[in-house]
């Protein structure tokens, strides 16, 4: 009881060592140096003392939930104020977080899913209970939010390996073709790189490989831009090349 009510402290310094005592509590008797990546840790000490569980599992998710507020950098850009130690500490707990099965941990995963694999590998488990908070992402004013959403969508409609799901995920693709935001139009060509109908879209592809405003500082390796870099239109030109050598894509 004082480990949870410490995880709701005013400091950070004080939740990052009440998680920490957390997770030493937890895997004190798993004979492991780590919890990182380990859900049996969990699993082993809920059946061990199913009093807790719930109380723990949620203090976690409500810790997950405020901690995005801080360490998300597009949502608080006093987040680079932050040590390595604190960015440390935020790792590990969606990396805890992800290791729950309890699906009330959705929103507060979604809400970390910018910040690399352990939250998306998180979402991806809940299978269809995600599909549609993930897809809800989609309107989400952050660019690169909507892209990472994009991902994990197609990869969740996929996994339902149906006609109907497959072509909602071209639909969500052809869509974000054209999204405001150069990430998602990027990740949105290397998906439709990854279809297997994809020699149909040789038309638009090709459109976008000429015509796409993103410019950035520097130049495409593949000197097609002259000493200028359109970023979506050198991943464009990447695609064609890949079906054009009939290659695998690169996802």
């Amino acid at each position: 009881m004082d480990i949870l009510a410490r995880m709701k402290g005013d400091t950070l310094s004080v939740r990052e060592q009440a998680f920490d005592d957390m997770m030493s509590l937890i895997t004190r008797d798993q004979h492991q140096a780590s919890l990182s990546g380990s859900a049996g840790a969990f699993a082993n000490f809920f059946a061990h003392h199913p009093d807790q569980a719930d109380r723990i599992k949620m203090a976690l998710i409500e810790l997950l939930d405020s901690s995005n507020n801080l360490f998300v950098a597009e949502q608080n850009a006093a987040s680079e104020n932050y040590t390595e130690e604190d960015s440390e500490h935020y790792a590990q707990l969606i990396d805890a977080v992800s290791s729950l099965d309890d699906e009330r941990a959705i929103p507060a995963l979604l809400g970390a899913i910018t910040t690399g694999g352990m939250a998306q590998r998180g979402l991806l488990k809940y299978g269809d209970k995600a599909l549609s908070p993930v897809m809800e992402q989609l309107k989400n004013p952050n660019g690169l939010v909507r892209a990472t959403a994009l991902g994990l969508s197609v990869k969740l409609l996929e996994r339902r390996n149906d006609p109907t799901s497959h072509e909602r995920a071209k639909d969500l693709i052809r869509l974000s073709l054209t999204d405001s935001d150069s990430v998602v139009r990027s990740n949105a060509v290397r998906a439709l790189g990854c279809l297997s109908e994809r020699k149909e879209f040789v038309p638009i592809l090709e459109k976008i490989a000429k015509t796409d405003p993103q410019k950035l500082a520097g130049k495409a390796r593949d000197g097609v831009d002259g000493n200028e870099f359109y970023p979506v239109r050198y991943d464009a030109r990447q695609v064609l090349r890949d079906i054009q050598a009939n290659k695998s894509c690169s996802p």
